[in-house]
């Protein structure tokens, strides 16, 4: 029986514990205040699945990874628990990649949805409404999970080697006691396993892929709202309707906001981690447990899906109550215009009538002083 391997140094215990779980916590409250705020948004019901999944995905992405990694590590770190492994966080490994993919891939379904809710936006009702007719609700919303529950099966499926990468092997730990230690299995061993499954078709699944997918996916979205902003920007132009026409620049601007920030966050929490972990399968920062480089980057991608529904219910919402308020104060100070011109014309009116009484009142008196010659 061999020794047990030594436990990783105190900063990536760190990293791995303490500060991933802060990230998992605060996700998991910030997703379940999202889908709270979903549940009282009025918002088509195709969107509403998609970000519900979106949501509970990221979630279940999140306690995976507390349960795989992250409590192990803070009890470590904090000198609670001195016991190496469980089975059951060796058998999480398969859920928690199948989580990421699927996570990822509901973000491309979002985007989709609102690709299409903005450039072809009646003939998406059309289509629901012949689709959908004398149906109940419960069987529509049966027909729109129908997509999510299609990508959690592949996803599955595709994750399935994954849980034949690890097992647990007892070992003698420093006082001479026998302990169970996490162990890669010769499935994980097998450089070509390493360079074709993990390093490049996970990576494609998870993040190149759906990066440009979504890229695109957000570039023409902003391209057809601005178009369709103009067109009907010419026509309230000549009604006269500057608090809608300004409205739909807020509209416009909140758009791109959201799709900088959803392709900036993918990009520099998703992207950059996963080329740092190719680079380190490559150059063998992965084999050694004490580089901090795997640590950060799987810090960030927990990051990544803690802000995934803040972004698109949170901050959405707040640039749609901004844009909704400022309507108002132009519609009011529009009412309050009208109100002070139809107060000076009166004005102008009544002084006009009190002039004209007035000289009434001359022409009577002139004319009562004058007496005819008998």
């Amino acid at each position: 029986m061999h020794n047990c391997t030594s436990l990783p140094a105190n900063d990536v215990l760190l990293l791995q514990g303490p500060a991933s779980t802060s990230v998992i916590v605060l996700g998991i409250i910030g997703n379940a205040y999202c889908f709270r705020l979903l549940l009282k948004t009025s918002i088509n019901t195709a969107m509403l699945v998609s970000l519900s999944g979106l949501v509970l995905w990221d979630m279940l992405l999140l306690l995976c990874a507390l349960l795989h990694h992250s409590l192990w590590s803070t009890l470590h770190f904090s000198n609670i628990s001195d016991e190496r492994w469980d089975s059951w966080q060796v058998s999480l490994n398969s859920l928690h990649e199948c989580a990421h993919i699927t996570s990822t891939w509901m973000l491309i379904e979002v985007s989709a949805e609102r690709f299409f809710a903005v450039t072809r936006p009646f003939q998406l009702i059309r289509s629901r409404r012949g689709k959908h007719r004398r149906q109940s609700y419960a069987r529509v919303i049966g027909g729109l999970i129908k997509l999510p529950v299609l990508m959690t099966f592949i996803a599955f499926v595709l994750t399935l080697p994954c849980v034949f990468e690890y097992t647990l092997e007892n070992c003698l730990d420093a006082t001479g006691e026998v302990s169970r230690e996490r162990v890669p299995t010769w499935l994980l061993l097998n450089p070509l396993y390493k360079l074709a499954y993990r390093t490049l078709l996970l990576s494609v699944l998870k993040t190149f892929g759906p990066f440009i997918i979504i890229a695109l996916l957000s570039a023409y979205t902003v391209k057809g709202l601005r178009e369709s902003m103009d067109n009907r920007a010419a026509i309230l132009m000549e009604q006269g309707q500057d608090c809608l026409f300004f409205s739909d620049k807020d509209k416009t601007k909140s758009l791109q906001t959201i799709s900088i920030l959803l392709l900036g966050k993918f990009l520099i929490l998703r992207c950059w981690p996963t080329a740092l972990a190719i680079a380190g399968a490559f150059a063998g920062w992965e084999d050694q447990q004490d580089s901090l480089t795997p640590s950060i980057s799987h810090l960030l991608l927990l990051l990544n899906s803690a802000s995934n529904s803040f972004i698109f219910v949170v901050i959405k919402s707040h640039f749609e109550t901004r844009r909704l308020h400022k309507i108002r104060m132009k519609q009011r100070q529009m009412v309050a215009a009208h109100a002070e011109q139809v107060l000076w014309i009166g004005k102008a009116l009544a002084g006009d009538r009190l002039l004209l009484l007035h000289h009434d009142e001359e022409t009577r008196e002139t004319s009562t002083f004058i007496v005819p010659n008998i």
